[in-house]
């Protein structure tokens, strides 16, 4: 086994203890936990930097070239987003409830990974392609961290509501900074889903000769933007707050699933590279 290999276990083995940190202030409610919890996340961050960088200089370009590629890729965006976003919150309950996606792509990711794939020949002579695919993963970090909120909200309303308070239940955020932490991760998600289709446009102009090919895909991720701008509109502009903003939130996560998983695999022909 190459260092390469040993190393990308011992991201997950990072993961893996600082989701059981997470878990632990949870359970515990011990408020002497809570500094441990930002710096074993923020070290598992900075290793995973480390991994992502031998990774690419393996590869001779960043990882994002293929499914496993990208799965490690975006938990580390996936990972830094919610770190940022907890640290403007000042909230680390919903850790234990982020971090088990990490771990789990992760997983799937250093199970089936392989360095001497290489990219489609069109994609080698694109200009911006692996900007352009960190920042979609980075909206798509957002969007799902919006999503985890959301329901979280939607549920622990109706915990209020029917004055039946769990033990889980009880220990998530308030509602407040459920809402709050929704809002700011769709904000993170549209800035990045802008500048992601800014550049998808004028990598269109390289590769098929016109800025936006008519194709289900691109279509697609262009509904996904509307929505989310929607959201924010809504939200913020006519005061849409609380369970209408998560139902739109949660409308777009599963509109993004869909274009994600059953677009791009059986309707898109130009986005596949194929």
């Amino acid at each position: 086994m190459t260092q390469l290999a040993v190393y990308k276990w011992i991201i997950w083995v990072a993961y893996l203890i600082t989701f059981i940190a997470y878990l632990r202030f949870f359970v515990k409610q011990q408020s002497r936990l809570r500094p441990y919890l930002w710096m074993f996340l923020g070290i598992t961050i900075l290793l995973h930097f480390g991994y992502l960088g031998w990774l690419s200089l393996r590869l001779h370009r960043l990882p994002v070239g293929n499914l496993f590629e990208v799965m490690t890729s975006i938990v580390l965006l996936y990972s830094l987003v919610y770190f940022g976003l907890e640290r403007i919150i000042k909230d680390e309950s919903i850790g234990v409830i982020i971090l088990p996606l990490s771990l789990l792509f992760q997983f799937i990711s250093n199970l089936f990974i392989d360095t001497s794939k290489q990219l489609a020949p069109v994609l080698l002579k694109v200009t911006f392609f692996e900007v352009h695919v960190t920042t979609m993963m980075f909206a798509y970090s957002g969007f799902t961290i919006s999503f985890i909120a959301s329901i979280l909200y939607i549920l622990l309303s109706r915990e209020i509501h029917n004055k039946q308070l769990g033990f889980f239940f009880s220990r998530l955020p308030s509602l407040e900074l459920l809402d709050r932490l929704s809002n700011l991760a769709v904000v993170v998600g549209v800035t990045f889903i802008t500048a992601g289709i800014l550049l998808g446009i004028y990598m269109a102009n390289q590769v098929w000769g016109r800025g936006w090919p008519t194709d289900p895909k691109l279509i697609s991720v262009f509904v996904t933007w509307v929505i989310y701008v929607a959201f924010l509109y809504f939200r913020n502009a006519r005061g849409w707050q609380g369970i209408r903003a998560s139902y739109i939130s949660i409308g777009g996560f599963i509109w993004l699933l869909l274009s994600f998983v059953v677009i791009t695999t059986f309707f898109s022909r130009l986005h596949s590279f194929t």
